[in-house]
Parts: structure tokens; C-alpha cells; sequence
């Protein structure tokens, strides 16, 4: 048997944990989305410096641009409308010595640092970056200075370079490169932009997966507290329900809370009650049935017993003959019993086991009338079989086929034996409104008009000319249990100015 975790022994937890795995997994591939956007905007942004940076040297290549201060600044000056976004260009010398700052030009434009309407979270730190948060405008311009310094001083002749900084309140996206004019490498440029798109970027996909993860969360709790109280919990109630009925007698209480409900649940609650209660009377059925066949088995067993005492003491050959018939009476007795009451038990079994056919009622009488009438010729029997039904019509029935075979076989064996010689059982067929009424006649000597409530008694018999233990009286009891069973009613009745002859009528459900 595999070993489960007691955590995990209820479908709650398992959902719950099935559901937090599943809310993990989404939050690290989240997490790792979140960390993606930042290389990715930051890679765009070098794109759009590189562009800018190689748009600046073939202006300078077509105009001639001297690589040096004054003739630099009438060349920014001129073309500031290549700079619409570009916060900061520094040009560098090849010895990476400044020679022109882009905050030295009169540009008109704002200064660099404490822009007050950007309000940007630190996305970005490395552990030799400075408490940017208490920087003042100087500090975080020596930073920058510092910062550009220290990569220019690492970047290659072939090398572009790209950093993203926080410093202060402003995320900077910075872009070192070598400058070449006329193929020859004149120096070096550094490209710096305020890039406040990126935090605002990646603040908003922040806060849209931190409110969805908040509406699963709420959704995963909402479903968890619905599935619970309408699943799980009516579950639990079911088991307690079955554990009370294998212990003793089921607690009815506890189930028809669920009983009331319209759902499957409620379907299933009911089933499971139904279910009970027939195995309920099916138990308390064969309970009854063992002890009335105990006490119908006494009887042939006490004549047993005493004949079998006898036998020994007897010395007239008569008197021991007719103990020694009574002995095989009581032995065909019991064994009759024992055999009925074994068929009806197997019958039982197999009436729970297999499940409901539609089938035609013609065929089935038909089936049965054509084995009696070979028993009836191989011991030349002169008892005719008439089977009267209109044939234009379907009488079919939804029922266990070989139950109500025996049916037909039980009531026509009781008519056959007590039908004189050269007599006629008669079957009709015939659909009243929703049902199909069945009749079996003969013209014997019917039933005494004081027994024939007693007829479907178990171990009941009225047979004065058949001999003792051929019939163990169970029969027509078993034939009723059959009829109940397929919701339909069964009575007996002598025939009315008819003269002689008994008559059995069933009525079951036609089949829709």
C-alpha cells in the first residue's frame, strides 16, 4: 500500500497545495519575466544611443568636424535637434581626457540632476553603489563622472559599452563607444539619458502581477471555502453516514442534511440511502427466510431422527419398509428446501449483480411454453399449452430476464400439476393503459377459497395427491418477491362460471 502523507489524506489539502505549487511556479517564472524587462528596455536604449552615436560621427565625417573644443561645440550647438531625448554627451579624446561636455552648451535645457517630477524606485544596485538616496546634485554628479571614468578607462578601441545606474531619483542608461571620423578613431563619446520609461515600465507590470496574484489568491481561497462546504464536507458526512451503517444500524440524522440537496451530491446522498436500506432488507430478508427454513427443517428432521430409531428396533418387514419410505420422504424434503432456498439465494446474487434489460415478454413465455411441452411429451403428459396474445403488438417489460423466466416456469409448473389429464393451461397477454396484465389458467381444481391469501406464504403447500418432499412450498412465494421486485402485483383467484379452475394474474410496468 503506498505511504500517503497525512497532510495530504484530504482532497483540501491536496487542492490547496496543488493550487500554491501551481501559484509558486507562475511567481518564479513571474519573478524571472520581472528581471528580463529591465536587459530588454536597457538593449533598446543602446540601440537608439548607437544609432545616435553613428548618425553624430558621419555628420562630423561629412562636415570636416575639427576634433576639438570650439569647433565640437558649434557642431552640438548646431545640430541639437539630433539630441531630442539625450540628456548628457561627453566627447573624450583618445587619451579619454574630456574635451566636451554637453552641459557647457546653451542649449536651454534644464539641468541634469534633481528633476522633481520623477519618482523612481532604486531598480538597480550593486554593492559598491552609494546610498544614492541621500545624495545632493554635487555628490550625484561626481558619482556620474566617477562612474563614466571608471568604464571608459576599461572600454576597447572596437568595445560599446552600456550601463543602467540608478543615482538619486533617476534611473540612467549610459552608452560608451569609440568615435570615428573618416574611419580614423578620433576619440571617445558617452551617451547619458534619463531613462524614467524603463521604471515606469517595469513598476506597472509589477503592480499588474502583484494585483493579479492578489485576485488568484482570493480566487484560490474563494473556490477552496466553496469546495469545502459543497464538496468536501457533504464527502465526509457520506463516509460517516457509510461507517455508521457497516457498524450497526445507519444514522439517518447525519444524512439527511444532504438528502434535500438538488445537486449531484444530493443524487448520490439519496442513492447511497436507498442503497442502504434495500441492503437493509435484503440482510433482514434473509435473516427472516434462514429462520423459518430452520424451523421448516425441524420438522422432517424430527420424523428423521425417529424413523432412523425405529428402523433398528422393527421386525415387521411392513412397518420397516414404511419407515424406510418415510426416511426417503424427509430426505427429499429437506433436500428440496435446501436446493429452492440455495437457487433463490443465487438468484438474488445474480439479480444485484447484473443490470436491467429491456426484453419482449412473447419471447420469453414462448421460450418456456416450448421446454414444457418437450417435459410434457417425453412423460406423455396429454396437457395442452394455449398462448393467446396479439401479435401486432411489443409487451416489453424493463426487468431481469431470467427472474421473470422463473416466474412464468413456477406458476406454470403449479398449473401443470394440478391439471387433470387431457387439460389446458391457457396464457394470455394483453396492455392495460401502462401495464401488461398476464393470466394463467387451468381447469383443475382450483384453490381452496380459505388458502388462497396463504398461497405466496413461504413453505405453504396444498397438494393432498402429489408425494411428500416434491415441493418445498416455495415457489409462488419466490414468484411474488420476483413481481415486488419489478414494481408490479400479483394475485390469485378461482375461475367464476367457468366451473372448475385456478387463475393467477400479474400485472408489471410496460416498458416505455
Amino acid at each position: 500500500m503506498q505511504y500517503v502523507s497525512p497532510i495530504f489524506r484530504t482532497l483540501l489539502a491536496r487542492f490547496l497545495f496543488l493550487n500554491l505549487l501551481v501559484f509558486f511556479v507562475l511567481g518564479f517564472v513571474t519573478f524571472a519575466y520581472l528581471k528580463s524587462i529591465e536587459p530588454e528596455l536597457v538593449k533598446e536604449k543602446n540601440e537608439d544611443h548607437q544609432k545616435l552615436i553613428n548618425n553624430i560621427s558621419l555628420n562630423m565625417s561629412l562636415q570636416n568636424v575639427q576634433f576639438k573644443k570650439d569647433s565640437l561645440r558649434i557642431f552640438l550647438t548646431k545640430y541639437k535637434s539630433l539630441l531630442p531625448n539625450i540628456n548628457l554627451i561627453r566627447l573624450y579624446d583618445n587619451k579619454k581626457n574630456i574635451v566636451i561636455d554637453s552641459h557647457s552648451l546653451d542649449l536651454g535645457s534644464s539641468p541634469f540632476f534633481k528633476i522633481d517630477n520623477i519618482q523612481q524606485k532604486n531598480i538597480k544596485e550593486t554593492d559598491s553603489s552609494p546610498d544614492t538616496s541621500s545624495l545632493t546634485t554635487r555628490e550625484e554628479s561626481e558619482f556620474l563622472d566617477n562612474l563614466i571614468a571608471q568604464n571608459l578607462s576599461i572600454l576597447g578601441n572596437e568595445k560599446i559599452l552600456t550601463i543602467s545606474k540608478k543615482i538619486g531619483d533617476n534611473f540612467l542608461v549610459i552608452s560608451l563607444s569609440a568615435l570615428f571620423q573618416n574611419n580614423d578613431q578620433r576619440g571617445f563619446i558617452a551617451i547619458t539619458e534619463i531613462s524614467s520609461d524603463i521604471e515606469n515600465a517595469i513598476a506597472e507590470r509589477k503592480n499588474f502581477v502583484l494585483r493579479s496574484a492578489g485576485a488568484v489568491a482570493i480566487i484560490i481561497l474563494v473556490f477552496s471555502i466553496f469546495l469545502n462546504a459543497n464538496i468536501i464536507k457533504p464527502i465526509r458526512i457520506l463516509g460517516r453516514f457509510a461507517t455508521s451503517a457497516t457498524v450497526d444500524t445507519p444514522d439517518n440524522k447525519i444524512i439527511n442534511i444532504i438528502n434535500t440537496r438538488d445537486d449531484e451530491i444530493g443524487s448520490l446522498s439519496r442513492s447511497l440511502s436507498t442503497m442502504t436500506a434495500n441492503l437493509y432488507q435484503r440482510i433482514e430478508f434473509a435473516e427472516r427466510f434462514s429462520s423459518e427454513l430452520t424451523h421448516e427443517i425441524r420438522n422432517p428432521l424430527a420424523s428423521l431422527k425417529a424413523a432412523s430409531e425405529l428402523i433398528p428396533e422393527t421386525q415387521d418387514l411392513q412397518k420397516r419398509e414404511r419407515l424406510i419410505r418415510i426416511l426417503i420422504e424427509d430426505v427429499s424434503r429437506i433436500e428440496r428446501l435446501i436446493t429452492d432456498y440455495s437457487k433463490m439465494l443465487r438468484d438474488e446474487a445474480q439479480q444485484a449483480k447484473f443490470g436491467l434489460d429491456k426484453f419482449d415478454l412473447v419471447e420469453i413465455i414462448q421460450f418456456v411454453i416450448n421446454n414444457f411441452g418437450r417435459i410434457l411429451d417425453s412423460e406423455k403428459k396429454k396437457i395442452s399449452i394455449q398462448f393467446n396474445y396479439k401479435k401486432e403488438k411489443k409487451f416489453l417489460i424493463l426487468g431481469f430476464r431470467r427472474r421473470i423466466e422463473q416466474v412464468i416456469l413456477n406458476i406454470l409448473d403449479n398449473s401443470i400439476s394440478f391439471s387433470p389429464k387431457n387439460g389446458i393451461v391457457d396464457i394470455s397477454l394483453e396492455i392495460i393503459k401502462k401495464n401488461i396484465k398476464i393470466v394463467i389458467s387451468d381447469d383443475g381444481p382450483g384453490f381452496d377459497e380459505k388458502n388462497i391469501n396463504k398461497i405466496f406464504n413461504r413453505f405453504y403447500s396444498d397438494r393432498p395427491d402429489q408425494k411428500f418432499g416434491q415441493h418445498s412450498g416455495l415457489g409462488l412465494n419466490i414468484v411474488k418477491n420476483i413481481v415486488e421486485s419489478h414494481k408490479g402485483d400479483i394475485k390469485a383467484y378461482n375461475k367464476v362460471n367457468e366451473g372448475r379452475g385456478a387463475v393467477v394474474e400479474i400485472n408489471l410496468p410496460l416498458a416505455s
